[in-house]
């Protein structure tokens, strides 16, 4: 459903602000607003409450007034369900040189030292950048709520923490200091060397299944293939889940999929703990 350039790259699930226009399966014109729930560099999933068909045209731009000027034309590629508030549609951006997000979005991780994905933000200049953790930058995180890194908009080292969603209640305008920001997962390569990169953590993680409702655990460890959680629900052997860690549930975050290696019951706590492997898939839809 997407080019596969634009499927190598990691699927965000991130809450921003849209008006959506054009005109729906009817012929009449339209202004909505609209959100997306899933972007990655080429498209993403939205909600719209407009009857929509596959292949039309319909003109996206951002509410918050800090990113009105990221609008244009996307492409609807297909109706995917409906939720309280609209349709889900998946749509792709025929222009590659397009930014809607504002994110920079590298290739899915190749490194053997990625051990977690996050969508983070500059503190100065509101930069967002999808990074891939190694241990070290995972352990400051879950210390500080945030890493140090290099900002290349700003040209200095910086303050990075987890991306917000965008609300309502948040649409004012934010200074900016520097210049406005114009599946897969991990490769296995050698699995005993990455395993020896296994971090014990008390991350929060979001563990989602097929049919069920999301459930928050707790991440005991985590590495480049996979973590372990512990949690109330019990989830079968070779159960295919998504998996979200470090996870928050007012920011972005980046699900990948799983399987459960194993699972065992803790009596005297009365949860479960479970071993999983992230899993290799080819292309992917949103």
């Amino acid at each position: 459903m997407a080019s596969a350039s634009s499927r190598r790259t990691d699927r965000v699930s991130l809450t921003l602000l849209l008006e959506a226009s054009g005109t729906d399966s009817k012929g009449q014109e339209f202004k909505s607003p609209a959100r997306t729930l899933l972007i990655n560099r080429g498209g993403a999933v939205i909600i719209l409450d407009q009857v929509l068909t596959p292949e039309q045209f319909v003109h996206l731009q951002r509410r918050a007034p800090h990113e009105s000027h990221r609008k244009g034309q996307v492409r609807v590629v297909g109706q995917f369900g409906r939720q309280k508030d609209g349709y889900l549609y998946g749509i792709e951006m025929p222009d590659p040189s397009m930014d809607l997000w504002g994110v920079e979005f590298p290739a899915i991780a190749e490194s053997t030292e990625a051990v977690a994905r996050m969508l983070l933000e500059c503190s100065y200049c509101r930069s967002r950048e999808v990074v891939h953790l190694n241990e070290l930058e995972l352990r400051a995180f879950e210390t500080n709520r945030g890493i140090a890194r290099h900002c290349k908009t700003c040209g200095v080292p910086s303050i990075w923490t987890q991306a917000p969603n965008e609300d309502e209640d948040k649409l004012a305008p934010r200074k900016r200091r520097g210049a406005d920001a114009a599946g897969a997962v991990p490769e296995t390569g050698d699995q005993r060397g990455r395993e020896r990169l296994r971090l014990k953590t008390r991350l929060t993680a979001c563990i989602r299944q097929p049919g069920e409702d999301d459930e928050l655990a707790v991440c005991e460890d985590i590495s480049p293939v996979g973590m372990c959680f512990r949690s109330k629900r019990r989830y079968a052997a070779d159960a295919a889940i998504d998996v979200a860690v470090p996870y928050s549930p007012d920011a972005a975050n980046i699900f990948l999929p799983a399987r459960v290696v194993y699972s065992e019951e803790m009596p005297k706590a009365g949860l479960f703990r479970h071993g999983t492997e992230y899993r290799r898939i080819g292309a992917r839809t949103r």
